[in-house]
């Protein structure tokens, strides 16, 4: 099921170029006040990086169990990941994020900075569209930030 179809809260792309240099997101987050000096969501206090799948990979199921994510201090519940299809402007909402399976899944791309925390914002059961490219963005929907593109991968 899709994040507009789960939910009120509603995540309209508004203005996105081909280097993602530039998006704007309403609807997300704590609340609808988005303009460009809201801060991107980022790890509190740290930083935060993809694990699975990798940043790239391609193959990756269309009913993936989660979206895992490392992180230097660890995400609060109010973090999970957004999905976008290519093409789209329907995000898939995942859950807030909770510890993730060990071991991790593959293909995983662990991160550059010392031990990370490992967390998974899981699908809830949702379906992606096959053979599509699916950017994942970082979001923490208790701010009045901008969720953030952490990487993309490819449908199998």
């Amino acid at each position: 099921m899709s994040f507009s179809a789960r939910s009120t809260l509603r995540c309209a792309l508004l203005a996105a170029t081909a280097g993602g240099a530039t998006l704007a997101l309403a609807g997300c987050g704590g609340s609808n006040n988005y303009n460009s000096a809201n801060l991107p969501c980022g790890a509190p206090q740290g930083k935060y990086a993809l694990v699975y799948p990798a940043n790239g990979s391609t193959g990756i199921p269309d009913n993936i169990a989660g979206i895992v994510f490392g992180s230097t201090n660890g995400l609060t519940a109010s973090y999970q990941a957004y999905l976008l299809p290519a093409g789209s402007s329907t995000f898939f909402q995942f859950e807030p994020v909770a510890p993730a399976p060990s071991p991790l899944p593959v293909p995983d791309t662990l991160p550059t900075f010392a031990n990370p925390i490992f967390q998974e914002s899981a699908s809830g059961g949702q379906i992606l569209p096959a053979a599509t490219q699916i950017t994942v963005y970082l979001n923490d929907g208790f701010s009045n930030c901008n969720p953030t593109a952490s990487g993309s991968f490819t449908t199998q």
